[in-house]
């Protein structure tokens, strides 16, 4: 019987690199390794490769990658990174494929949670969706006909950086809006809110009503079937999911806001998950 075919996904992160091998339906294996943020990029890389090594078996078709910040897709140059300094300027995709002779993608670790949800996820019946990551910032990645819509050095999707009231959607669309203006993270809010607590209810209603916001500002644009929100501040569903499809209905052509669905991510490493959906959505 002929073994199936898999691929590799990487999530490359500030604390960890986390490798990962799939089917087209499920993960395979796994293993993690200390990223090492502040050490040279060879030593970082070594790392990378040896998380890799470790999950490398049978008919492997590909690896996929997934990283913060600003890249060359197609080169694997990193333009601008912020939590791993020394990778500013490094090219890892033509390093991987070297290492191992495979097919190599590279894309921004938000795209991929949006890919890892269409493929494994909350997303796989849709083929244009939006994902969200809510937690200390906003990220988000554009699935359009089943692939990510990278644009210019990767810069599409930067949905926590459009202007948005007194700064950006980030300011009020993430954790930033309740140390800014309650004084509080959002688990204190949450446990708050869990028990009754009336301005943590109030503050989960705001934020949701700002996401609401921004989808609208999203759908004038995009018009996608779907968006997935995920991310730790998604961890409060229940008192975020009710304010967000209200002010979503607001939308002023209701033969959208009617259709357009509003759901919570279902994987809980959807970055590594759309890392090998690189691989997926392109061979």
């Amino acid at each position: 019987m002929k073994e199936r075919r898999s691929y590799i996904g990487v999530d490359v992160g500030g604390t960890s690199i986390v490798a990962g091998r799939f089917s087209e339906n499920e993960i395979l294996d796994r293993h993690e390794v200390p990223t090492g943020p502040k050490r040279p990029a060879e030593e970082i890389m070594g790392s990378l490769l040896g998380a890799v090594e470790h999950v490398m078996a049978g008919d492997v078709a590909g690896i996929g990658i997934g990283m913060p910040g600003y890249m060359n897709t197609h080169t694997g140059e990193i333009l601008l990174i912020n939590n791993i300094p020394a990778f500013r300027g490094f090219r890892v995709k033509p390093l991987v494929e070297e290492r191992f002779g495979l097919p190599v993608f590279q894309n921004n670790d938000a795209s991929c949670f949006a890919l890892g949800e269409a493929y494994f996820g909350a997303g796989k019946e849709f083929d244009h969706m939006v994902g969200i990551t809510l937690g200390t910032g906003l990220g988000g990645g554009i699935i359009i006909d089943r692939k990510i819509h990278t644009g210019l050095i990767g810069g599409a999707g930067e949905l926590g950086c459009i202007p948005f009231r007194e700064g950006i959607v980030e300011d009020y669309c993430s954790n930033a809006l309740f140390v800014n203006k309650y004084g509080k993270t959002g688990l204190e809010l949450y446990k708050l809110a869990g028990s009754g607590d009336r301005e943590a209810i109030a503050a989960f209603e705001e934020l949701g009503r700002n996401i609401g916001e921004l989808i609208n500002l999203t759908i004038y644009i995009l018009a996608p079937e779907a968006f997935v929100i995920g991310g730790s501040v998604a961890g409060a569903w229940e008192f975020l999911e009710g304010p967000i499809r209200r002010e979503v209905d607001r939308f002023p052509v209701d033969m959208i806001s009617k259709k357009v669905k509003i759901l919570r991510a279902k994987l809980d490493n959807a970055g590594l998950y759309g890392a090998a959906a690189l691989c997926i959505s392109q061979m």
